[in-house]
């Protein structure tokens, strides 16, 4: 605003102790990278990527096959590098670019569905799996949001919401719940089909692939993939289609897998042992000795009592 539209006391001095002062225009500010340090159990939604990649992307949700085996999926350009990656590779979370080392792997690549970027082709999901190796190490919680109360298709119109390493958790409405998108990526153009278009303010950033997003009723509608420039759009592949792309893929039933649970860390109490002192001790133990020897004199009085009682009737019956 200009000068002369600012009230008094909303001036700043043209300069404090000689120094001169000014006020620059700089635009919303917000935190970065809300998801990028490391987390155990680590849960959905931080920072995760490949060992041999500087990246970072995000840990969507769980799947769970007919053998009862359990898996973990991002995207194929997270952890699969765009079809290049080969089953038992390493993930780490953090991600490399947030700091992961080889002392950081959780999971190893499993399969992923390639991404045709022949530009005859159609994709429906960009998703890839990865086995846990330790899930003491994980939490099947999303952070903020919690677990997953069910699974189906995002709706044209609703709310919804994603956590994601880059922005944390942000919210938008579904302005297409079927659209055909083209998105680039290193190796090429992919053209998408049947996916979900999610529009807002400051929703989305670098590092928030493979967000898991959610209804307002905490049900799993599918993983976040993409974003336009501007931060006001993403795009979304349906929890539908995961299923039966992977289902085809692997040749065996695979759903997502529904958790509730609280969000992570929400409900964490510190606990602090405390140790007594030896003078406690001490006063402690006299007073356990003042109360047996206590006991014990009254025990020995009600004995009197009663012996005093029984020679008195004895007495009286001679």
């Amino acid at each position: 605003l200009p000068r002369e539209k600012l009230r008094k006391d909303e001036l700043i001095p043209e300069e404090i102790e000689g120094i001169p002062t000014d006020v620059v225009e700089i635009g919303r500010l917000r935190a970065l990278a809300v998801y990028a340090q490391r987390y155990r159990p680590a849960p959905c939604g931080v920072s995760t990527s490949r060992l041999d990649e500087s990246a970072a992307g995000t840990m969507g949700w769980w799947l769970v096959d007919e053998d009862g085996q359990l898996y973990l999926m991002s995207n194929n350009h997270v952890w699969a590098k765009e079809n290049q990656g080969q089953r038992g590779d390493p993930i780490v979370q953090p991600g490399v670019l947030d700091g992961g080392t080889e002392d950081d792997v959780v999971a190893e690549l499993h399969d992923f569905i390639p991404l045709d970027f022949t530009g005859t082709g159609v994709n429906y999901v960009d998703v890839a799996i990865a086995t846990p190796l330790d899930m003491a190490k994980l939490y099947t919680s999303i952070m903020e949001l919690g677990g997953v109360t069910g699974k189906r298709d995002p709706e044209q119109g609703e709310q919804v919401c994603k956590v994601g390493r880059t922005t944390g958790k942000t919210c938008g409405e579904v302005t297409d719940a079927s659209a055909t998108v083209q998105v680039g990526y290193g190796s090429g153009t992919a053209t998408f089909e049947d996916v979900v278009l999610v529009e807002g303010t400051d929703i989305v950033n670098g590092g928030d692939s493979g967000s898991p997003v959610l209804s307002s009723d905490g049900r799993f509608l599918g993983l976040l993939f993409a974003g336009n420039d501007e931060n006001t759009l993403f795009v979304v592949c349906k929890q539908s289609r995961i299923e039966s792309e992977l289902q085809s893929r692997l040749g065996k039933k695979v759903w997502v897998l529904i958790a509730n649970a609280w969000p992570p860390f929400f409900r964490e109490v510190e606990v602090q042992k405390v140790y007594p002192s030896s003078l406690e001790v001490m006063a402690m133990s006299l007073n356990m000795m003042v109360q047996f020897m206590s006991f014990n004199l009254l025990l020995a009085l009600i004995t009197y009592i009663r012996r005093e009682a029984l020679e008195k009737d004895k007495g009286m019956i001679v």
